[in-house]
C-alpha cells in the first residue's frame, strides 16, 4: 500500500472514529522516563511557592461535588500530594512509569495511563485536576484529553487546569530537563475557548508568574 493511500485511510479512520487513532507523544514519555527524578527536583521548588489560593479554591468547589479527583498528567506527585492533603481522595495518572512510581512512592494511588483513553467508566470523579500537563499535547489533538475529562467528571464537576502562556508550539529542552519535550503554549482567550467548545463553564481564574513563564490557572465546571 502506497503512503498516499495509507495517510488517506488514517485520515477516514480518525473521521469517523473521532480521533481514536491519536496516541501520546512517545518522545516526550522517553524524555520523562529517562530524567524523572531531574524533573522532580527541578520543580520541588515551584511547589514550595505556588500560590495555594488555586488549591484552596479548587478543593472547595470539588468537596462541594465529592471527594473524588482524578489527576491527568500527574507526574511525580508532588501536586498530588497537596490535594490529598487538603483531605481529597486523589488517583494519579501519568503516561510515564517512571513518573508514576514517584508518585506511588509518596503515598499516591498511581496508575500509569493514556490522555487520550482515559481507563474510568463515565462520571467518575467530583473533580479532574491537570496542571502543566495538557501542555504536551499539539494542539490539533486537544480535544480528545478534553472530551476524556468531560466523560469521567461527574455532573456539575470541576477541572482545574494550568497551562503556560504563549502562541508557539513544538520540542524543546530545558535548564533542568535536557532532552526534547513537546510543548504548546496558549493565550487565555484561547483556552477558555477551548473549555467552552467542550462544555466546560470556567468559574474561577488567576495566573502565577514565578520568573519568565506565565502560569494561566483555571477552574471549569462541566455543562
Amino acid at each position: 500500500m502506497n503512503r498516499v493511500l495509507e495517510e488517506t485511510i488514517e485520515e477516514e479512520l480518525r473521521n469517523k472514529y473521532k480521533y481514536a487513532l491519536i496516541m501520546p507523544d512517545q518522545q516526550t514519555i522517553d524524555t520523562y522516563n529517562k530524567m524523572a527524578t531531574e524533573y522532580d527536583e527541578e520543580t520541588a521548588e515551584f511547589w514550595h511557592i505556588f500560590p495555594h489560593t488555586f488549591f484552596d479554591r479548587f478543593r472547595e468547589l470539588a468537596r462541594e461535588r465529592g471527594t473524588t479527583v482524578l489527576d491527568v498528567g500527574s507526574g511525580p506527585g508532588r501536586d498530588g500530594l497537596i490535594l490529598k492533603k487538603a483531605g481529597l481522595d486523589v488517583t494519579c495518572l501519568d503516561a510515564s512509569a517512571a513518573m508514576v512510581a514517584l508518585s506511588a512512592q509518596r503515598g499516591l494511588s498511581s496508575i500509569v495511563g493514556d490522555f487520550n483513553h482515559l481507563p474510568f467508566t463515565d462520571q467518575s470523579f467530583a473533580g479532574v485536576w491537570s496542571y502543566t500537563a495538557l501542555l504536551h499535547v499539539p494542539k490539533n489533538e486537544i480535544a480528545t484529553p478534553l472530551t476524556e475529562i468531560h466523560r469521567v467528571l461527574a455532573d456539575n464537576g470541576v477541572f482545574g487546569l494550568g497551562m503556560i502562556e504563549g502562541d508557539t508550539e513544538g520540542y524543546k529542552e530545558s535548564s533542568g530537563v535536557q532532552l526534547p519535550r513537546w510543548f504548546s503554549y496558549y493565550t487565555r482567550a484561547e483556552l477558555e475557548a477551548l473549555l467552552t467548545g467542550h462544555s466546560f463553564h470556567v468559574i474561577y481564574f488567576e495566573q502565577f508568574k514565578p520568573g519568565s513563564k506565565n502560569y494561566l490557572n483555571f477552574i471549569a465546571q462541566k455543562r
